[in-house]
């Protein structure tokens, strides 16, 4: 083949080429313009849901223990030799009970004989103002001045050693009922520590008395939900323990200091019972040393536009959604079909959250209400304006 021929083929092939490019490329440009306009071309597949407008609680899950709001350490007030102990373990003991005494058989004698004492002291002041009154009574011929002053005197002098000889009974009287050692308040024996014969005294306490009927929930609040609670804020209680229980209870206080070590704060809930034997009383089956699980509700929000969390994107100025838009009503089918539905960003605060929805609010009146549907998979891959394909969940 010369080269005559190579270069007419040649012309040939580019004039054909160029005959294609002038009568597609209209069309091609249509196409494009189509899809410009959502007429066609790629769409993202993504699943929507509807807004609904419903209530949305928010929870916070928090644990504690169950304490006794009134539990004592119980002591001899003075040192010795522990002789009788008339409770046992797990008794129910009334306020004043009698609970254990130390041996006083040494406090005795020495209680007996002050006592002695005081009534011979007792019996010397009696003679001694006897004695100062006949002078008082008598002419000056027969008792000098300074005596009756010696007599009166005496008899003051009495008096005081009276007084004093009192007082060291009393002072043996109550270190004998030092030795008696009594329940302060309506309990149960939760410890007995010593038994007869043990050195008890300030220092070696013989019982850990516990009142059941008065109990506290201590909950471990984190700092950032502080702010969230106040008292009489409703709390759900649960127990590993108990499977199944459950009991609804107000917070009764908050203690405005955190924990130094765990930086966290307590929330009180109070729990006081009546029923002694705890027939009837569900706050029965929470015993002092019990761990608790509790639910307490932060917020509650109604009425407002519902959305699942899941639909949710967090940016830099805070949260917003994608709103499903709907072609206009007077949108042409473009080379690929109908319209599609196209993408709107919708920024919003957020009311409420529990688990699965968030209770929110528009920025914009009106950009976003109940009956709008959002985008709720496949959100992170769009952009304002996208084109749509929606599939149904899986």
């Amino acid at each position: 083949m010369n080269r005559s021929t190579l270069t007419s083929g040649l012309f040939l092939l580019l004039a054909l080429a160029g005959l294609a490019a002038v009568l597609f490329w209209p069309e091609a440009e249509a196409a494009e313009e189509g899809a410009g306009r959502g007429g066609g071309g790629f769409r993202f597949p993504v699943t929507v849901t509807e807004v609904v407008a419903e209530p949305v609680m928010e929870t916070a899950e928090l644990v504690g223990d169950v304490v006794s709001a009134r539990r004592s350490t119980l002591a001899f007030d003075r040192s010795g030799t522990l002789q009788a102990v008339h409770v046992r373990l797990g008794d129910q003991v009334e306020a004043g009970q009698l609970l254990a005494e130390l041996d006083d058989a040494v406090l005795l004698e020495d209680l007996a004989s002050a006592r002695a004492a005081a009534e011979v002291a007792s019996e010397e002041a009696a003679f001694a103002k006897r004695e100062a009154r006949r002078a008082q009574e008598v002419g000056e011929d027969v008792v000098s001045e300074s005596e009756r002053e010696r007599l009166s005197s005496d008899a003051a002098v009495a008096e005081r050693r009276v007084a004093q000889r009192q007082a060291e009974v009393a002072r043996l009287e109550a270190q004998l009922d030092e030795g008696k050692l009594r329940a302060p308040f309506a309990g149960v024996i939760a410890r007995r520590l010593l038994d007869e014969g043990a050195q008890a005294g300030p220092s070696a306490p013989v019982f850990d008395l516990v009142d059941p009927l008065r109990r506290e929930v201590r909950l471990e609040v984190p700092a950032p939900l502080v702010g969230s609670l106040g008292v009489g804020s409703p709390v759900q209680l649960r127990l590993d323990e108990v499977p199944g229980w459950q009991l609804t209870e107000e917070l009764d206080a908050l203690v405005p200091a955190a924990d130094p070590g765990s930086r966290s704060f307590t929330a009180v809930i109070r729990i006081d019972s009546s029923a002694e034997d705890g027939a009837g009383d569900p706050t029965a089956a929470l015993l002092p040393g019990l761990f608790v699980r509790a639910e307490l509700t932060l917020r509650q929000v109604d009425g407002q536009p519902v959305v699942p969390v899941d639909a949710l994107l967090e940016s830099e100025r805070g949260f917003v959604v994608y709103a499903v838009d709907p072609p206009a009503a007077d949108a042409e089918p473009g080379p690929f079909g109908p319209p599609p539905p196209t993408a709107r960003l919708v920024p919003l605060r957020v009311l409420a959250r529990s688990a699965t929805h968030a209770a929110v609010a528009s920025f914009e009146p009106g950009a976003l209400a109940p009956g709008m549907q959002v985008v709720v998979t496949g959100a992170q891959n769009i952009f304002p304006g996208a084109d749509l394909g929606i599939q149904q969940p899986r």
